[in-house]
């Protein structure tokens, strides 16, 4: 089950006003939390964005939350090269 719903318990915030944060309606939202409709992955992605979670942690595959804000802008940038550098990913291959 996704993470949704608690996420939103946790901020303290109802349908309505999750839906005026990231633009759904309650109704659709009430639907993404029960697990009767999937969002698309750009929602899956804006949800994540809102409540600074990854879209697997979100999507209850993945246990670990992430805290992806950084101080500063180099902080930021350092991490991706740690990515980049683990994955084997160039600057040529983005």
């Amino acid at each position: 089950m996704n993470r949704i719903k608690q996420l939103r318990k946790d901020k303290n915030m109802t349908l309505v006003e999750l839906g005026k944060q990231v633009g759904l309606p309650k109704g659709t939202l009430s639907r993404y939390e029960s697990g009767s409709r999937e969002p698309k992955e750009p929602t899956w992605q804006a949800l994540a964005n809102f409540f600074n979670v990854s879209v697997p942690y979100l999507q209850g595959i993945d246990e670990e939350v992430y805290d992806l804000k950084f101080p500063t802008k180099q902080e930021a940038i350092d991490f991706i090269h740690k990515i980049m550098k683990a994955q084997n990913i160039k600057v040529e291959d983005i």
